[in-house]
């Protein structure tokens, strides 16, 4: 795994948080900082080894973008995770 997969959609697969969603962050050594936008802020990622998330297939390229630049807003990951729960993928909903 690299770089490549900040901004990422994750599961927790280990843990606590089992099963819920996050976004990835950052990544440093053999760890991931999750954020979600509600509890897990920008402020307060959660770090997590790699080996306790599982990637989804979904991706958001101007979300990823964003996270990359630094430029995302806790608000923008909520509702790209509420998107992503309810199946719609696509920011057609405004």
């Amino acid at each position: 795994m690299g770089n490549q997969i900040v901004g990422s959609f994750a599961i927790s697969s280990a843990g606590h948080d089992f099963g819920k969603q996050y976004v990835i962050f950052h990544i440093e050594n053999e760890y991931v900082y999750l954020v979600d936008g509600k509890i897990r802020t920008l402020d307060r990622p959660k770090k997590k080894k790699i080996k306790h998330i599982s990637l989804q297939d979904q991706f958001d390229a101007s979300l990823a973008e964003k996270v990359i630049n630094q430029t995302v807003r806790n608000e923008e990951i909520k509702r790209a995770l509420k998107l992503l729960q309810s199946g719609n993928s696509s920011k057609e909903v405004e």
